[in-house]
């Protein structure tokens, strides 16, 4: 009696502690986002539009560089550390954080080099600049960060609630800005971007610190570090497909379609990803459960890892069946246009749903290891999107460009399994 009440008690401890890290993910989110875009909207209200312009532009390149520099580490970390026969944070495992710190910095210093060589020999804007070089510390600091630990120790809660930092420090600046002169507002903004960062990552290991994990040094191989990078370009190769096609089918839609046509789009796209970030969420807290699981099976296979993704699928369901709702009750509304883009909402809807199974697999594939298959099938599937979107802009218009991303995710569904299924 008493084992069964531990037990139970035990399963309501862990689906308390998944709930919990799922809505410090979200409250992160939306704290760092909500800053960032309250301050945004207010320099619009003023007609701020240089600097927001500016902002908008140097902090993209800004965050798309941590993007770089992380490699999929949250990936790779959280894997060793979430299996079974791996000790958490036992000197096993430093020796491999370390040598993805060393993958990071050669990743940060060609970053650094390519900022200085832009500020030094191209760029006469004082505002990039002063931005530019003031945010190479921030980018120096994420090398250490330790995400992937948090995630692999089923604390990605804390990882979300600390990545807000640097968009309320980002944002804060950005409130102060707008009386100063370029090349001021670009120091400040910088600073401020890498005061975040460095915070970010101080907040992280304080936290493993207060819970008995302690950074320690242990030299790493010369093989970990070939692996890390082999890892991280894998992984980066995964995602660098999805931000390529998205812009390919902008400059389609431009080109063939025209503005308003376009701008439809880029909302549809825009809702469809604030559904997609949120399934992203749950499939990250679930990570370290889907490693173990697939330890534990003699064959993975894809039963098996959406059975431990299915609050993931479940998710996705219902975000895509709310998006229908709400989109059919815009009629309701006195507002063509607002009419039309619930029009095009509405037939993105189940995309949701097509692009979840895909990162489902994704992960799959990523729990037991095998990144570079991962890669490899999603160029393919881009590529023939690519194509498709290309050949059904004209007959179908707008609607083509839907044709040729749902494309992408059937057929990197459909290779996904066939490789699972060839790797049995």
């Amino acid at each position: 009696m008493s084992t069964n009440t531990s037990l139970s008690s035990a399963g309501w401890s862990a689906q308390w502690r998944r709930l919990a890290n799922v809505g410090l993910l979200i409250g992160g989110y939306a704290v760092g986002q909500g800053t960032i875009f309250a301050v945004q909207t207010w320099l619009v209200v003023r007609g701020e539009y240089d600097l927001l312009s500016a902002f908008g532009t140097h902090f993209s390149f800004a965050m798309l560089s941590i993007f770089l520099i992380d490699a999929g580490s949250t990936t790779t970390l959280a894997r060793q550390i979430a299996r079974p026969s791996a000790e958490p944070t036992g000197d096993g495992f430093w020796p491999f954080f370390w040598a993805t710190v060393v993958a990071r910095a050669a990743i940060a210093a060609a970053a650094g080099i390519a900022a200085l060589v832009y500020v030094l020999a191209f760029s006469s804007d004082p505002f990039s600049r002063y931005y530019l070089l003031s945010i190479l510390p921030g980018l120096l600091a994420w090398t250490g960060n330790a995400v992937g630990l948090l995630d692999g120790l089923r604390l990605s809660g804390l990882s979300g609630v600390t990545g807000s930092i640097a968009f309320a420090t980002s944002a804060l600046a950005l409130a102060l800005a707008p009386n100063m002169s370029p090349q001021a507002a670009g120091a400040v903004l910088g600073c401020a971007f890498s005061i975040g960062y460095v915070l970010t990552v101080a907040a992280q290991w304080m936290a493993l610190g207060h819970l008995g994990k302690h950074l320690r040094f242990r030299r790493p191989t010369r093989r970990g570090i070939m692996q890390a990078f082999g890892d991280g370009l894998a992984l980066l190769s995964q995602f660098v497909p999805g931000q390529l096609i998205l812009r390919f089918q902008l400059v389609l839609s431009t080109v063939y379609l025209g503005t308003e046509s376009t701008a439809l789009f880029v909302y549809a796209k825009q809702a469809v990803v604030a559904m997609t970030m949120l399934i992203a969420f749950i499939l990250r807290v679930d990570f370290p459960g889907l490693v173990e699981s697939m330890a534990r099976a003699k064959a993975p296979s894809i039963a098996s890892i959406f059975e431990a993704q299915k609050s993931a699928m479940i998710g996705a369901l219902f975000l895509a069946a709310g998006t229908l709702i709400v989109c059919l009750m815009a009629p309701l509304a006195p507002q063509y246009n607002l009419v039309r883009a619930a029009q095009l909402l509405m037939a993105y809807a189940p995309s949701i749903i097509t692009i979840s199974a895909v990162s489902i697999m994704m992960q799959g594939m990523a729990a037991t290891g095998n990144y570079v298959s991962g890669a490899k099938i999603m160029a393919i599937s881009t590529l023939v999107g690519a194509a498709v979107s290309y050949l059904a802009i004209g007959p179908f218009g707008i609607y083509g460009l839907l044709i040729g991303e749902v494309t992408i995710h059937l057929l990197g569904f459909a290779l996904l399994c066939g490789q699972l299924r060839g790797s049995q």
